[in-house]
C-alpha cells in the first residue's frame, strides 16, 4: 500500500512526541540500537565522513554530483530537510521512496521497543539500516552536530575523513570556545583513515586544526587544484574552498578521474537554500524585482552573505528575518546591517524554540535600519512595498517554509 508524505509526517512527529529527550550528545543510546539491528554501520559502501561549521553540504554536494557524472552509485546522509525528511537520506543517487522510508522507520521503532534515545538517532539507525541494504559504490555522511560524540560517529570503517570551515555554532552543546569546537569536529578523526582540511579563514583556526591532527597522527592529503575554467552550480565566492575539498577527495578515491568529469559535476550541483536565487511568478513576489534566501545561521554564514552582498553592490536591501533562540541574532546582524534598508522580524513556523518577531525588535531598537513584526513569513511577504530586492534568511527552517510558500514541493539534487 503506498504511504502518503502525511502519514510519514506524522509518524516523524509521532517519534518527536515519543522520544522527547534533550540531545546530550551520548552514542551508548544508539551503538546499543545499531547492535540489535545486526551493525548495519559496519556493511556499509566506502564512507567519506565531513564534519564542519559550514561547508559541510556544498562539499557534500560537489563530491555526490562529481561520482555521479563519473559513473558511481553514491549513498547519501545530510540533515537538516528543507521541505521532505526524504531530503535527508539518498539512496544510490536518489532520494528515499516514501514506502521505503515508512517501512524502514517503522521497523527501527519497534526493534528500539520504547527505549530512550533522540530523533536524530533514531532517523540516523534508519539511513544507515538502509545503506547497509542497498547497494552502492560510495557513502557520503554529513555530520549532524559536531563530531565526536555525533550520531554519525558510529560509522567507524571508511576510507577519508573531512573537516570543512570551523567556527562559533552549537555552543550550547558543544562549547563556546574555538580550541574546544576543534576537538570536537576532529573527534570523527584516527590515525589510520587520511584527512582533508578545507581552507579556513583564519591562521588560528588552521594552527588548532594542524595541531590536533598531529596528535592524532593521521595523514593530512594536500589541497588539489579545482580544473581551470570550472563553473560552480553553487553561488558565491565561498564555493571554491568547498569545491576544492571536493575535488581533493574525488582525485583521491577515484586516480583515473579527468578534468572534464570532475567540470562537469561541479556545473551540475545545487543545494538548495543556500544563497538561491527565487525567480517563481506570482503576486507575492511582484513587489520585489530580487529575492534571494539563504539558510544561514552563525556568524560565519553572516560573513558569506555581507561578501556576497558587497560583490552585487545592489545598495539596500528588504531583509525578511527569523532565527533560532539558540543562535546570536546580534552579532548575525552586526555583520551585514550595512546593506539592511528595512528588516521584518518574523518566527520560525512549528518551532517553538525560535525567537519571537517581539524579541527581535527588542534588541536592535537602537540600531539605524527601519524594523517591523510579522506574525509569519507570508504576511511579511504581503507587507513588502518597496521594489528593492529582498533577503530572506536566519535559520534553514525558515529557508524550507520560504520555498513552500513559494510551490516547490520536492527538492532534488
Amino acid at each position: 500500500m503506498k504511504k502518503s508524505k502525511n502519514k510519514i509526517d506524522d509518524l516523524l512527529f509521532n517519534i518527536t512526541k515519543l522520544y522527547p529527550k534533550y540531545i546530550d550528545l551520548n552514542l551508548l543510546r544508539l551503538e546499543k540500537l545499531l547492535k540489535k539491528l545486526g551493525n548495519p554501520q559496519n556493511k556499509l559502501p566506502p564512507v567519506i565522513h565531513i564534519a564542519g561549521t559550514n561547508g559541510k553540504g556544498s562539499t557534500l554536494i560537489f563530491i555526490k554530483n562529481i561520482m555521479e557524472e563519473y559513473g558511481l552509485k553514491v549513498h547519501c546522509y545530510t540533515s537538516p530537510h528543507l521541505i521532505r525528511f526524504n531530503e535527508r537520506i539518498v539512496l544510490s543517487n536518489k532520494q528515499i521512496h516514501d514506502d521505503h522510508l515508512f517501512n524502514t522507520l517503522n521497523e527501527v521503532i519497534k526493534i528500539n521497543n520504547n527505549e530512550e534515545i533522540t530523533f536524530f538517532e533514531l532517523t540516523t539507525a534508519v539511513a544507515l539500516l538502509n545503506f547497509a541494504r542497498k547497494k552502492a559504490d560510495f557513502c557520503l555522511i554529513e555530520t549532524g552536530l559536531g563530531g565526536r560524540l555525533d550520531a554519525t560517529n558510529t560509522i567507524k570503517k571508511k576510507i577519508l575523513n573531512i573537516i570543512t570551515s570551523i567556527g562559533l555554532d552549537h555552543e550550547e552543546f558543544l562549547s563556546p570556545y574555538l580550541k574546544n569546537i576543534v576537538i570536537e569536529k576532529c573527534g570523527i578523526l584516527s590515525k589510520d583513515i587520511p584527512v582533508i582540511i578545507s581552507s579556513q579563514n583564519t591562521d588560528y583556526k588552521s594552527h588548532l586544526l594542524r595541531k590536533k591532527i598531529k596528535d592524532i597522527n593521521c595523514k593530512i592529503l594536500k589541497l588539489k587544484p579545482i580544473p581551470k575554467n570550472s563553473y560552480f552550480g553553487l553561488v558565491g565566492n565561498h564555493q571554491k574552498i568547498n569545491a576544492k575539498t571536493a575535488v581533493t577527495a574525488v582525485k583521491y578515491v577515484l586516480k583515473d578521474i579527468t578534468n572534464d568529469v570532475i567540470q562537469k559535476g561541479l556545473k551540475k550541483a545545487t543545494w538548495p537554500g543556500r544563497i538561491q536565487k527565487l525567480t517563481f511568478k506570482n503576486d507575492m513576489i511582484a513587489k520585489s524585482n530580487e529575492i534571494l534566501i539563504d539558510g544561514a545561521h552563525n556568524i560565519e554564514g553572516a560573513k558569506i552573505i555581507n561578501s556576497y552582498l558587497n560583490k552585487l553592490n545592489s545598495g539596500k536591501w528588504n531583509f525578511i528575518f527569523g532565527m533560532m533562540n539558540n543562535k546570536n541574532p546580534k552579532k548575525f546582524i552586526e555583520i551585514i546591517e550595512e546593506h539592511i534598508e528595512n528588516i521584518i522580524f518574523i518566527p520560525i513556523q512549528n518551532q517553538k524554540n525560535s525567537y519571537q518577531p517581539e524579541e527581535l525588535k527588542i534588541i536592535f531598537k537602537e540600531k539605524k535600519f527601519n524594523s517591523t513584526i510579522k506574525k509569519d513569513l507570508k504576511s511579511a511577504l504581503d507587507s513588502i512595498s518597496s521594489n528593492k530586492p529582498l533577503f530572506i534568511t536566519g535559520s534553514l527552517y525558515l529557508m524550507g517554509e520560504a520555498l513552500k510558500l513559494f510551490s516547490v514541493k520536492k527538492i532534488n539534487f
